[in-house]
């Protein structure tokens, strides 16, 4: 009989706790996996409800090369509540067509434990013969190749050596070590030493988005015809938010190097050092403007959106604007409202979405406003609505205008006969509104009941033994 009872309470206990995990707050997640031998795996962490993006080391694939990483964070607002979602996603490329096994693996994620079963991913052969990245001659991202000596080198390079004020523009340090080097070497300190390279190359005057850095990424690259393999240590997007030219001095990193000349047999590690060449972006003043300090730089386009083209005066509309494109996102300011005696227009609720990556800082953010017409008539939008940047594809500034038009029909919006009329208005019953009621949080209201069920349970498996 307490063999029965103790089975019962284990069942009840376990899919108590299945229930608590349903809505786990980690994720993973597996892109296509039916590829071209161009496009990469692509494996993502998603977590949900983390304002901080935490470190995530994906792990080694046999026969798959990591490659990029890529962070995307989305901040948007349900019901009145924040909601912010952080995806990580890691690229694995083939070297060859055919069927690769990706076996089962575990990541520990905020304490949590995630894992991903095992599967197969499939990479069909493409039309360039091979996927090795290249970096030649004329490309942006171009190491300085002078000084190599033996084929190993240290390298802090950057994307673009002119930019305007709050332009971004790619840095990476990597050691680069030739295939045909003649020598042995393993890193040595090297978080220590990460760090000391990271304060002497982070600008003060910029602002930094970046992937995080948890792991070296190791891969093979040709440079001019030579084959390296680059150890890739940091990449981030730099914005300069000051005109001062941006200077990178040189960086030492120390590399235990197996020295064998001379002795039979016999291999001595010494430290050696390999330093970057310094370098320099410059930085340009954006034309005179009156909104020169506070546009937005970069290459952006409009997305907009109306609930209604036709309403009455007083009756309440959405209007979307969404900004989409490269640059800053995060910075991105609102758009220009011109004050008027046509609307009443709330301020907005913000939404964005930031894709990451060593390539370009990518997105959308969205701005969107309660609107409430007080006069009959056709209004178009871009009249009230407007946002000015600096269009890095004509290095002139540009403005995004509405294209919607809103039309208006009926009486002239007027307090006093919106109850007359037997409208909703905004402040409709206003004072019979309890503003000290709290709003309650089912879902906490849930856990806890979920949890007092769980101690019960154990008491009881408890008094069961005990008797």
């Amino acid at each position: 009989m307490k063999l029965y009872a103790l089975l019962n309470i284990i069942l009840c206990f376990s899919g108590i706790v299945r229930a608590q995990v349903v809505n786990d707050a980690a994720t993973i997640e597996f892109g296509q996996k039916n590829l071209s031998i161009e496009q990469p795996l692509l494996i993502s962490v998603v977590i949900r409800d983390a304002e901080n993006r935490p470190a995530v080391v994906f792990p080694e694939i046999k026969d798959l090369e990591k490659r990029s990483k890529s962070a995307t964070s989305s901040i948007s607002t349900v019901d009145g509540k924040k909601v912010v979602i952080q995806t990580i996603t890691q690229e694995y490329f083939a070297s060859k067509p055919g069927s690769y096994l990706v076996p089962e693996f575990i990541l520990n994620i905020n304490g949590q434990r995630l894992h991903a079963d095992e599967t197969t991913v499939v990479f069909s052969a493409g039309n360039d013969g091979g996927n090795e990245p290249t970096i030649a001659q004329g490309e942006t991202l171009e190491p300085e190749l002078d000084n190599i000596g033996e084929g190993i080198f240290l390298s802090v390079q950057t994307d673009k050596k002119n930019v305007f004020i709050r332009e971004g523009f790619a840095l990476r340090v990597s050691l680069y070590i030739a295939e045909n080097a003649p020598v042995q070497m393993e890193f040595y300190r090297f978080n220590e030493q990460l760090q000391a390279i990271l304060k002497a190359v982070r600008p003060a005057n910029c602002w930094e988005e970046n992937v995080g850095i948890e792991e070296i990424v190791k891969r093979k690259v040709t440079i001019s015809g030579k084959k390296y393999t680059e150890y890739n240590m940091y990449q981030a997007r730099l914005f300069p938010i000051t005109t001062e030219d941006i200077l990178f001095r040189s960086v030492k990193l120390d590399m235990l190097v197996t020295d064998n000349e001379g002795k039979v047999n016999v291999a001595n590690k010494v430290i050696r050092a390999f330093r970057s060449k310094p370098s320099r972006v410059q930085v340009k003043q954006l034309p005179d403007h009156p909104l020169r300090d506070q546009v937005a730089v970069g290459h952006y386009a409009l997305k907009e959106s109306l609930s209604a083209d036709l309403v009455y005066p007083g009756e309440s509309i959405r209007y979307m604007f969404k900004v989409e494109g490269t640059g800053n996102i995060t910075a991105i300011p609102a758009p220009v409202i011109q004050v008027n005696s046509y609307f009443d227009i709330y301020p907005p609720e913000v939404s964005q979405v930031v894709k990451r990556s060593y390539q370009s800082v990518a997105g959308e953010k969205t701005f969107d406003y309660f609107v409430v017409p007080r006069k009959d008539g056709t209004f178009p939008m871009g009249r009230y609505f407007q946002w000015v940047f600096f269009n890095l594809a004509t290095a002139k500034y540009d403005t995004l205008k509405s294209a919607k038009s809103l039309k208006v029909e009926g009486e002239d919006y007027k307090l006093a006969n919106l109850s007359l009329s037997g409208s909703a208005g905004l402040y409709d019953n206003l004072e019979s509104l309890d503003s000290s009621r709290q709003l309650f949080d089912y879902k906490k209201i849930l856990k806890n009941a979920t949890n007092a069920v769980v101690i019960v349970l154990l008491l009881t498996m408890f008094w069961v033994f005990r008797k």
